[in-house]
């Protein structure tokens, strides 16, 4: 089929939703197409960078590409991949006149679903070196921007309107997030409760099926099963929930702490060190050099998690990992390298459990570690994100252990509302170009219900970006 074929077709589709046909109808056949298209956008970013990866190791995962390096290797990769993303970044910001536009999630809440090609191509291009080498952030976030960014373009050749542009990048933001994460109905909640605070029903379906689709077609093609593989949590108890409801209540202190490091640390180096390729390429240099004392330093947290759910941690090194896998982090975001904080939030939560469990179990409590892991991987999420439901779905989805649920429900609630508390901004509130005094996942959507909201001005959407790094 010819591209002009292709673009005449889904525009008959679209235009069917604004005359005689219910919209949602041909809306639930382009977020299946989405859903496909963002699966496999996903995949084709994750064997990029095991490409990458397989230039200095014959390991996949970052964790054990690290331990198997001589130590001087160990140190000196992640800052050359560091300097190598930020020369890419540098070039495109020098070539590109609009260096970067909206993030996906801005470019629905406020915006008119629009994201610019090149300037996502250069960012992707950048986070792939990055995250390959061994830094210390989420490579999913940059999955589920290039997914949103493939969608936008779906939207854009059969030339939908602004309010199903929007929701058509909504689609493909749940399908990327359920393909790295395979996790369609998480995907579903991080879309309706942290990109949008809320969604109608009839607009939430299309977010599924494509979530779903996405999901579907990484498992039937790509990777099979869930996420993580875990030990059997056994039924929770009441007194799980009195355990859980603590585990909740510290993660809901910790998370606001972490949240002021991160954007502390960020004004203040982004000023001292203003050029980027050295800015990254000395955090890059933190990160080798922390991993020296431990290998887990290294990437986004996947293996670090995994083993933490089937192997025996003793406490002081579950608290090492968490000290130097916090540094890390923060000296990755401070420096603007491209890529998310949800995964490595993840990691660190499974830690904080992890401690929890060696400290302050009650002796009649459940000592299933991949139940305590879980619980504190969701509570932390829910303490940074303000999304208890989407971080409770999320635990479960990641190992397709329900029992989990029945604590981790409890724990996010709690965390989620005493993190909300002590900090009114989310981890995502910049990406949603939420002003200050603006909330995240819980603040108000945009005037009118969404899709019909009106998008932020360009010019000043423009002139926002225009001045971000």
């Amino acid at each position: 089929m010819s591209e002009s074929t292709f673009s005449d077709r889904l525009h008959a589709l679209l235009a069917q939703m604004r005359f005689g046909l219910d919209p949602m109808v041909p809306m639930m056949l382009i977020a299946a197409a989405v859903g496909f298209v963002s699966s496999v956008a996903v995949e084709g970013f994750r064997q990029a960078m095991y490409a990458v990866i397989r230039i200095y190791s014959t390991h996949e995962h970052l964790v054990a590409a690290a331990a198997g390096l001589p130590l001087w290797k160990r140190a000196l990769i992640p800052p050359i991949a560091a300097v190598i993303g930020g020369l890419v970044m540098w070039a495109g910001h020098r070539w590109i006149k609009r260096p970067r536009g909206p993030e996906y999630m801005e470019a629905v809440r406020v915006g008119d679903g629009r994201l610019p090609l090149v300037p996502n191509l250069v960012r992707t291009g950048s986070s792939l070196v990055a995250v390959s080498g061994g830094i210390t952030i989420g490579r999913e976030g940059t999955m589920i921007q290039f997914a949103s960014v493939i969608s936008s373009i779906i939207g854009r050749i059969g030339h939908a309107d602004a309010a199903h542009q929007r929701l058509i990048v909504a689609c493909g933001a749940a399908a990327g997030f359920a393909g790295a994460y395979h996790a369609p109905i998480a995907g579903t909640l991080f879309v309706a409760e942290i990109i949008l605070g809320g969604l109608p029903l009839r607009e939430i379906a299309a977010v599924l099926v494509a979530a779903v689709i996405g999901e579907l077609t990484t498992q039937s093609l790509f990777a099979t099963g869930p996420l993580y593989l875990a030990h059997a949590v056994p039924p929770v108890s009441f007194i799980d929930l009195v355990d859980a409801s603590l585990l909740g209540l510290l993660a809901g202190f910790v998370g606001p702490m972490f949240l002021w490091l991160l954007d502390s640390s960020r004004r203040k180096y982004q000023s001292l060190v203003t050029f980027l390729p050295l800015r990254m390429g000395l955090a890059g240099l933190v990160i080798g050099l922390l991993s020296l004392l431990m290998p887990e330093v290294w990437g986004n947290g996947y293996s670090v998690v995994q083993s933490f759910l089937v192997e025996h941690w003793a406490l002081s090194t579950v608290a090492a990992v968490f000290l130097l896998r916090t540094i890390a982090v923060t000296a990755a975001s401070a420096a603007g390298i491209p890529g998310g904080v949800l995964t490595p939030t993840l990691a660190l939560g499974g830690a904080l459990g992890l401690m929890v469990s060696h400290l302050f179990l009650v002796p009649e409590a459940s000592h299933s570690q991949a139940l305590w892991t879980l619980v504190g991987m969701g509570s932390l999420l829910a303490a940074t994100t303000h999304a208890p439901a989407m971080s409770a779905i999320m635990v479960f989805e990641i190992t397709r252990n329900y029992n989990v649920v029945m604590a981790a429900m409890p724990a996010c609630v709690i965390a989620s509302v005493i993190g909300s508390l002590l900090r009114h901004r989310s981890v995502y509130a910049e990406a949603l170009g939420l002003r200050e005094g603006e909330h995240g996942a819980f603040g108000p959507v945009s005037e009118g219900a969404f899709p019909s909201a009106a998008p932020l001005d360009p010019k000043s959407l423009a002139a926002r970006n225009s001045t971000a790094e």
